[in-house]
């Protein structure tokens, strides 16, 4: 008993000394660990800088960094998703109005800052009338 007092009066008198060493071992195994995985963690790095300059999936930045092949696919989830959710009115409005930010982009990448009219078309019997009626 009188030795476990010892020890514990030994660890109280040393406490900042052993906190000082444990950081200082944990610093060191980090910097090895670091050293011999140099490649690995600029990899990581650059694929941090990738993401934070891309910002989030579906977020704005996003919608505008991403290709335009990534916008198609990332579109058709999406409306995939709105069809399928049935009877579920919150979720249908918010991919409906995620469905309408892809198209505003869309758009915007095809247009630019033109306003898109489709062509007028007179027939004999009237505008955008067919011939049949």
């Amino acid at each position: 008993m009188e030795d476990k007092r010892k020890f514990i009066a030994w660890i109280k008198s040393h406490k900042k000394q052993l906190i000082i060493a444990g950081i200082s071992i944990t610093t060191l195994i980090v910097i090895v660990v670091g050293i011999k995985n140099k490649s690995e963690i600029i990899k990581l790095w650059g694929a941090l800088q990738e993401k934070i300059k891309r910002g989030g999936i579906y977020s704005s930045k996003w919608l505008e960094t991403a290709t335009d092949l990534e916008l198609d696919l990332e579109r058709e989830k999406i409306r995939v998703a709105y069809c399928s959710s049935g009877t579920d009115n919150r979720a249908a409005s918010l991919l409906q109005n995620l469905l309408w930010r892809f198209d505003q982009e869309i758009s915007k990448r095809a247009w630019g800052n033109k306003t898109p009219h489709a062509p007028t078309i007179h027939r004999e019997h009237g505008w955008y009338l067919t011939n049949n009626e």
